[in-house]
């Protein structure tokens, strides 16, 4: 698999991170909430439960409202800037760990890219986004989509966070959110983004 192409995207390119104090983690996460519509909302259906370890774990995919998320200044404004053929330029899995111990009163944050297989070319219409993946069994996915926010794609039931960076590129972001905590001890939100940077053809 070839090495990720970090110098050209970071592994935190177009995506927004809560501030490094902890204490203000629950603040930025409520920033996002003015977004989240209820047809959003409803495809948020989370799991949780307790270990014998004791350790608390909340986990939900796709995520609407991850721990890192898309910035918001890619938000798309504008609908028809979405229509054309697209090929990727990066495609990539990005997980995202921010970690806080509450005895030693540290605070560890790290992010780990890999590249994902395969070349991905899209077609969106006004009322339908068009899948290709080149893997050697390819793929083909179709669905129409309602844009929501100016933030969010909405196709068949699942959320995918959506925007345009500053030189017009696609961002497409699909996320997993994964909380695990024992409480007075330690908290530590894993998110995992498979991110797909997409150009015009």
């Amino acid at each position: 698999m070839p090495a990720a192409d970090t110098l050209r995207f970071p592994a935190t390119y177009a995506t927004a991170l809560p501030a490094l104090d902890p204490s203000r983690w629950e603040q930025d996460y409520a920033r996002y909430q003015r977004f989240l519509t209820p047809e959003i909302k409803r495809t948020q259906q989370g799991l949780s439960f307790t270990g014998n370890d004791g350790v608390r774990t909340w986990w939900c995919q796709p995520s609407a409202n991850p721990h890192a998320q898309l910035d918001t200044t890619t938000r798309i404004q504008d609908p028809a800037r979405l229509l054309g053929h697209w090929r990727s330029v990066a495609n990539r899995r990005v997980m995202h760990i921010d970690s806080f111990s509450v005895k030693d009163q540290k605070f560890y944050r790290s992010a780990v890219v890999r590249e994902q297989p395969g070349n991905v070319r899209l077609q969106v219409t006004d009322q339908k986004f068009s899948f290709d993946v080149d893997l050697p069994k390819p793929q083909h996915k179709a669905s129409k989509y309602t844009l929501v926010s100016q933030r969010y794609l909405l196709m068949k039931g699942a959320v995918t966070q959506v925007g345009l960076d500053a030189q017009g590129r696609l961002l497409l972001h699909t996320c997993a959110v994964t909380e695990r905590q024992i409480p007075g001890r330690y908290l530590t939100y894993q998110t995992i983004i498979w991110q797909t940077i997409l150009a015009k053809d």
